[in-house]
């Protein structure tokens, strides 16, 4: 019989097949650790915006769209509160999170966190909290950016071989393909745990091949940008080419000329988030959502000369014209869940405890079929 013909019908008979079960059970033994802890912290992280609302401290005033402090008073409640800090990002507020949210450093580059009173902008201290931990986990594993991202698109390569690889071993046949697809409740704890992976592996398979190649991006995304560009070119997902800087000349506009500047590049905008509020780099990078507030998948991504408030590039984020700006784009989106409203949010939780549960299932099969013969 061919190859081929064993393939459709008997692939249990088949060589490779058992060539690929060997790399597939070494490699989800060697990452179920991995898949278990960034799985469920991804899971937590869907609602990473609503959880951080929870954790803002006592006594803010209820927010008022048409009542929020000016963002130029905030920023001088900032300095008068941290004097010799320097700000690298400001985030307004927004449902999820109805205060201001402030990163900054201080003079011997220490990380500090501060919340804005969204309507006095009086500044608060805020420690570091367990949805801050739970975003370094899933993004850095605790390893810092640097390191994290390159440990974790490593895992996530691993993660797609082992999607790969499972589909193969998922293929029963033609007569019965329809087998896998279901958990029959009727039969032995062990068939229940066996038939439970590969149903939640097949019904999974694509969303986790995302993740995985979405991780491998994360890591790697320059090179992987270049090679979807010379496949399917990207246009609209590509940042716009930086014009030179102006000399510096004069007196540098305030902050709020240069969020007047943004607003005007962007006058159908809501003002997010601001990149250097401190105004101490060349340029400021200023966010502004064009669909619900903190929606990353459609903004205007606007840099500013500080030294002169000109605008100097305006990148309409999700304008995507083109397959290959559909594919870059979709990294993010399919990553996350976030962009698509509360039923899609609680899928993606779901999809990832689904995640972790086929990593433990796989660990109780090897169990088993293996361990508990050779450690009984």
């Amino acid at each position: 019989m061919t190859f081929l013909h064993n393939l459709v019908h008997r692939p249990r008979q088949l060589w490779l097949r058992r060539a690929i079960f060997q790399i597939h059970l070494w490699a989800g033994i060697a990452l179920s650790l991995y898949v278990v802890v960034i799985a469920l912290s991804g899971s937590i992280l869907v609602f990473e915006n609503e959880l951080t609302g929870t954790t803002l401290p006592r006594g803010l005033s209820a927010w008022n769209p048409l009542c929020t402090a000016p963002i130029p008073e905030v920023m001088r409640s900032f300095r008068q509160a941290c004097p010799g800090c320097t700000a690298s990002l400001l985030v307004t507020p927004y449902p999820a999170v109805p205060a201001f949210q402030i990163r900054a450093a201080d003079a011997q580059h220490r990380e500090l966190n501060f919340i804005a009173d969204p309507i006095s902008g009086a500044i608060l201290p805020q420690p570091r909290t367990w949805v801050d931990w739970v975003h370094d986990l899933h993004l850095y594993l605790l390893l810092g950016s640097g390191h994290g991202e390159q440990v974790n698109g490593v895992g996530a390569a691993i993660l797609l071989l082992l999607s790969i690889t499972g589909l193969f071993l998922w293929w029963p046949g033609i007569r019965n393909w329809s087998r896998g697809l279901r958990i029959s409740l009727r039969s032995h704890w062990r068939r229940i745990n066996f038939d439970a992976h590969l149903a939640i592996g097949i019904w999974t398979l694509a969303i986790v091949a995302w993740w995985s190649i979405s991780g491998v991006y994360f890591a790697w995304y320059g090179p992987l940008e270049k090679a979807i560009n010379t496949v399917f070119p990207v246009r609209a997902m590509l940042s716009p080419p930086m014009p030179p800087l102006a000399p510096h000349t004069g007196v540098p506009p305030t902050l709020a000329a240069i969020v007047a500047a943004a607003r005007r590049a962007s006058p159908h905008g809501r003002l997010f988030g601001i990149y250097n509020p401190s105004l101490t780099d060349p340029t400021v990078f200023v966010e502004m959502d064009l669909r619900d507030p903190g929606n990353f998948a459609y903004r205007d991504l606007i840099t500013i000369e500080t030294s002169s408030a000109r605008v100097l590039t305006v990148w309409h984020y999700g304008s995507n014209v083109t397959l290959g700006d559909w594919i870059l784009w979709s990294m993010f989106t399919l990553h996350f869940g976030t962009v698509w409203g509360l039923p899609i949010k609680i899928l993606w939780s779901l999809l990832g405890v689904s995640l972790a549960v086929l990593s433990i299932t796989g660990l109780i099969m090897y169990w088993n079929r293996y361990l508990r013969h050779h450690l009984g």
